[in-house]
């Protein structure tokens, strides 16, 4: 995988291409700071290529509240504990 700069596909895009029928996928840098990637959708379905990304989204986001819940302690929470907080919201319908 290789890191460029997004002005490389403006200036120079032949040289964008070549690197991302090189490596399969790339990283843009703006400013230095990575803001995107690229996936060479050459041989491949745009549809099942969207479909994988919006996957990852979602595992994304489930590890990202398994750990917020984990920093919060909400691990630890017995089931009676998670019954009651269930019950204290269905009681406020």
């Amino acid at each position: 995988m290789e890191a460029i700069s997004y002005r490389l596909i403006r200036n120079e895009p032949g040289k964008f291409e070549e690197a991302l029928r090189r490596s399969g996928t790339i990283i843009l840098n703006k400013n230095g700071e990575p803001f995107a990637i690229v996936l060479d959708a050459a041989n491949e379905s745009p549809e099942s290529l969207l479909r994988l990304v919006s996957q990852v989204r979602a595992q994304m986001a489930v590890a990202e509240m398994r750990a917020a819940s984990r920093e919060g302690g909400l691990d630890r929470f017995t089931q009676e504990e998670i019954q009651a907080e269930i019950d204290a919201i269905r009681a406020k319908r």
